[in-house]
């Protein structure tokens, strides 16, 4: 199994065709600040994230590349607005679909694998960014926590509770 480096990683491209056809793997480690479409959800972009992708048939011969990613992200919690540890830990299954070929009806029904166009140049970080940005939470939340609070130590009011309490008087 080839490790790539992280400056490695931003310039590959696969032939996805060829690269599930070899079985061939590769893994290595992403720096999360190399993730640019993640950025908006983040709280900090330090650390990184492991991943494997590798190829392979199954018994009918279709082609799948099969791309696993681990590690932890530091997400904005949606509620209190501070860090939220979020566990990764994915395993995404792509049935790779020959370009010009018809898409089978019941590729599109199969929830085990995602089918998408074989390019002869797959670009690998986007292809592992989109899986990461499919895990993440459109809200992530912390089970419990408190709005957040001003300088003078009030907690922020909801954008109508101003209003809410004019109306009361």
């Amino acid at each position: 199994m080839s490790r790539l480096s992280m400056q490695q990683l931003g310039d590959i491209r696969i032939d996805s065709l060829e690269f599930a056809r070899e079985g061939r793997r590769l893994a290595g480690d992403v720096p999360v600040h190399m993730l640019q479409r993640l950025t908006d959800v983040l709280a900090d972009n330090g650390g990184a994230l492991a991943w494997v992708v590798h190829g392979e048939y199954d018994a009918g011969r279709e082609p799948f590349l099969v791309i696993e990613v681990s590690g932890e992200l530091h997400l904005v919690c949606q509620r209190c607005l501070t860090a939220l540890p979020f566990n990764l830990n994915i395993k995404s299954i792509l049935h790779l679909i020959a370009p010009g070929a018809a898409w089978p009806d019941e590729a599109l029904e199969d929830d085990r694998a995602d089918p998408i166009e074989a390019l002869g140049e797959q670009p690998l970080l986007p292809l592992i960014e989109d899986e990461v940005l499919l895990a993440v939470p459109i809200a992530p939340r912390h089970e419990s926590c408190m709005p957040p609070v001003h300088d003078d130590d009030s907690a922020a009011l909801l954008p109508f509770a101003k209003l809410a309490q004019l109306m009361k008087h």
